[in-house]
């Protein structure tokens, strides 16, 4: 299975059971730090991601971000002889992530109990959407079917009329994939210190419920009478409208404030109902009819030099930007934040370089994501199967 790769986590070898986002991105994650991942996908169709969102001959930008660096084994273990050699793969591995519903592993041999027999330092990471245990365990779970049960719909209700609203993207997805991969490595550094091998285990819910809660739970963490809600720093400022475009500031401190305010005309150091923070806690009224007097003023300003107002005056600020801009925009250019390269089949393509950098263990250019079964042969080579995969084609359970 070896190769030769870069990053802190090259030498790491992980073997990876998922489909859609959650365990893919996780181990994608790991995959972009230096770590070899083997992706065991269905012969035939493989990854559902394959075929969700945009694409270009085929290739979808889903799995190509999910999935990129990675070797893909298009194998099927419900297959006796075939999970026999799945689990010759696991048993050199460090690390085997899924996101099968609670109890398909352990159906199919690849639960933590019978990986621990073959290899008791792995580190086995199992994803689920609303948990192993309790009443909702084996109910099908999705990003959107989790962003409502966890709070997020809620969360970003419509102030005016109470009405959930879905994030577009998949949050519930994405937050549990960063909550896997760090739960990854925080038990690869305990097994470095004598732990050994353990089960992880965790749900996008807990994952979406644990990211939310610090500031969008109120006052539920407090369990006892007269708790005050406080200002809520997450839509204390609108987002601003400017005669061509949006933005955003957050002028928290006094002196933000009192810039901000500078920005746009109007001078409010003196005035004792705006001067402090408590003193504006105090008047709230007279703040929001402060605030329609700069907004006002903002829709006659255009957006470079509302910007530039605001720079002035050291208030936190920025545009509003379409995702798609970003790559040419001049401060994601001056991070090398985004890398082009030739995919094979999907042609040029851009994406987000690995977002930590390690100076002593530098990553490499993100690769492209592989095509269903593309390593089989090799991987099976290198475990001593190969001779089986011709026989295995011919029934239809490798790829």
């Amino acid at each position: 299975m070896s190769d030769i790769r870069q990053g802190p986590l090259s030498g790491l070898r992980v073997v990876e059971f998922g489909s859609a986002i959650t365990a893919s991105w996780a181990a994608g994650i790991l995959a972009d730090q230096g770590a070899e991942v083997v992706k065991i996908e269905p012969p035939g169709m493989g990854d559902i991601l394959r075929y969700v969102g945009a694409q270009r001959n085929g290739i979808t930008s889903l799995f190509q971000i999910a999935n990129r660096g990675k070797k893909s084994v298009a194998l099927d273990i419900r297959d006796t002889e075939v999970l026999a050699v799945v689990k010759q793969l696991v048993a050199r591995a460090d690390v085997l992530i899924h996101n099968c519903r609670p109890g398909v592993m352990e159906r199919l041999g690849l639960g933590y109990e019978a990986c621990a027999d073959l290899n008791p330092e792995l580190i086995h990471v199992a994803i689920s959407g609303f948990g192993d245990k309790g009443p909702l365990a084996n109910r099908r779970a999705y990003d959107n079917v989790i962003q409502a049960f966890s709070g997020i719909a809620m969360s970003q209700a419509r102030l005016d009329t109470g009405e959930p609203i879905q994030i577009y993207q998949l949050f519930a997805d994405k937050i549990t994939a960063l909550t896997a991969a760090q739960a990854v490595t925080a038990a690869l550094v305990a097994r470095r210190n004598g732990a050994g091998g353990q089960e992880v285990k965790l749900s996008m819910t807990e994952a979406c419920a644990s990211f939310l809660w610090m500031d969008g739970s109120g006052t539920a963490g407090f369990l006892e009478e007269g708790a005050d809600p406080g200002v809520t720093i997450a839509r204390g400022v609108p987002l601003i409208e400017f005669a061509d475009g949006y933005g955003q500031a957050a002028p928290l401190t006094d002196a933000e404030f009192h810039g901000f305010c500078r920005a746009f005309g109007l001078d409010t150091v003196e005035d004792p109902r705006l001067c402090n923070l408590m003193a504006r806690l105090e008047n709230q009224n007279y703040v929001e009819e402060t605030m329609a007097k700069i907004m006002a003023k903002a829709r006659v300003t255009t957006t470079i030099d509302a910007m530039h107002l605001m720079e002035q005056e050291d208030v936190p600020c920025a545009p509003a930007m379409n995702v798609e801009d970003l790559p040419e925009h001049p401060q994601m250019v001056a991070m090398d934040s985004f890398v082009s390269s030739v995919h094979p089949v999907a042609g040029r393509i851009v994406q987000p370089r690995n977002v930590p950098r390690f100076s002593g263990t530098p990553t490499a250019d993100p690769g492209h994501c592989p095509g269903l079964g593309e390593h089989t042969a090799s991987v099976l080579a290198e475990l001593g199967a190969e001779l089986s995969l011709p026989e295995w084609r011919e029934r239809g359970v490798a790829g």
